[in-house]
């Protein structure tokens, strides 16, 4: 296991909602290269799912759509204590997630990395359909430099 992580989250059959996956993707492409100390992970819409990607390693590096109030593809470099979230959600569960509520079990069950950045992107559209909207695409490179800067 490599010290960092990068977990993308989403449902790519979902338009924007998959933007993390694109991410990944490009990533992936360079990462024997460029990022030798990185894991990679698709963590899917499965809630407590990513805990288990995070336990034991010193920073996690989330990427996913985020509902911000902000014009579509804009992005946002934020920690999980700089936001609250207004999801609301039946409970903990492994099929539906809030990435905030899971950090923060993660610190309780003392699972979580010291350090802990999440790269948000405003979705233009989240509907069935197997590519970004035109916004995101648009942008995806803006994204990945994001998460590069991120890990060094």
């Amino acid at each position: 296991m490599n010290p960092v992580a990068v977990i993308a989250l989403g449902n790519p059959l979902m338009g924007d909602e998959g933007v993390g996956q694109g991410i990944l993707d490009e990533l992936r492409r360079e990462a024997d290269v460029r990022f030798p100390g990185v894991d990679f992970f698709d963590a899917g819409t499965g809630g407590l799912a990513a805990m288990h990607q995070m336990s034991g390693r010193a920073k996690v590096v989330f990427v996913d759509c985020a509902v911000m109030d902000v014009p579509p593809g804009e992005w946002r470099r934020f920690r999980p204590d700089d936001v609250v979230s207004r999801k609301l959600l039946a409970g903990d569960t492994l099929h539906e997630g809030d990435l905030l509520r899971t950090i923060d079990l993660a610190r309780r069950l003392d699972a979580a990395p010291a350090e802990v950045v999440i790269i948000g992107i405003q979705p233009a559209s989240i509907e069935p359909r197997l590519s970004l909207s035109d916004e995101l695409q648009a942008r995806l490179g803006e994204y990945v430099a994001a998460v590069r800067a991120e890990l060094g």
